[in-house]
């Protein structure tokens, strides 16, 4: 099956049903397996350049009913160790964990994700 790349910022609808196989970031592609994954890895790219902002937003970013960003995985659906005393929930389907991720975490953060895409089979 071939594969197919699309940029992180493209309508979440667009990666129901599809696979990650790569993250690709302007400089280097990392090879993932599963929409966790993908969460994580831009997570941790975004925590290297924008680690103050995610500090801040710890414990003040949440969903309906718990938080999406602690400083302790207590409480979290699946937590993500981004960093000490930084982790995400990441137990969602792949649109909802691709929202949460682009705009509840990313764009408050102001982390520029527009050079990266993901690579789908």
């Amino acid at each position: 099956m071939d594969e197919l790349k699309l940029p992180l910022s493209c309508a979440t609808y667009h990666f129901v049903g599809k696979k990650p196989t790569a993250v690709i970031f302007s400089d280097e592609r990392v090879e993932v397996k599963t929409w966790k994954q993908v969460f994580a890895v831009v997570l941790s790219r975004c925590n290297q350049q924008c680690h103050d902002q995610l500090m801040y937003l710890r414990n003040k970013v949440a969903g309906r009913d718990r938080l999406l960003l602690s400083d302790s995985p207590d409480g979290l659906r699946n937590p993500v160790k981004i960093d000490d005393d930084l982790y995400a929930a990441s137990g969602y389907g792949s649109s909802t964990m691709m929202h949460i991720l682009c705009n509840r975490i990313l764009t408050p953060a102001r982390f520029n994700f527009s050079g990266i895409s993901v690579v789908l089979r």
